[in-house]
């Protein structure tokens, strides 16, 4: 009987560390979708949808240090996106 819960506890210890650091919602709440110059983008992370959230995001870490939402339909975002998964 010890050895179930003993067992139960550090199942559910191993379970509860894959989500640690992972978000369970959606990042972004607005999107820009104007364009804005690739000189200013130093990062762009880019978080397919799931159970997270419902629609894939795309997030620009700019050189001045401010996080943007990026709208994944937008024509030039869709095409930095391509340029990224090429390299």
């Amino acid at each position: 009987m010890i050895s179930r819960v003993l067992m139960t506890c550090l199942v559910c210890a191993a379970l509860s560390e894959c989500f640690i650091g992972m978000e369970l919602r959606c990042q972004c709440i607005n999107r820009e979708s104007r364009f804005m110059k690739p000189r200013q983008i130093k990062n762009i992370e880019l978080i397919p949808k799931g159970p997270h959230c419902a629609q894939a995001e795309v997030i620009a870490s700019l050189k001045s240090g401010h996080h943007i939402c990026l709208d994944p339909s937008a024509a030039w975002v869709k095409i930095v996106i391509q340029k990224v998964l090429k390299r």
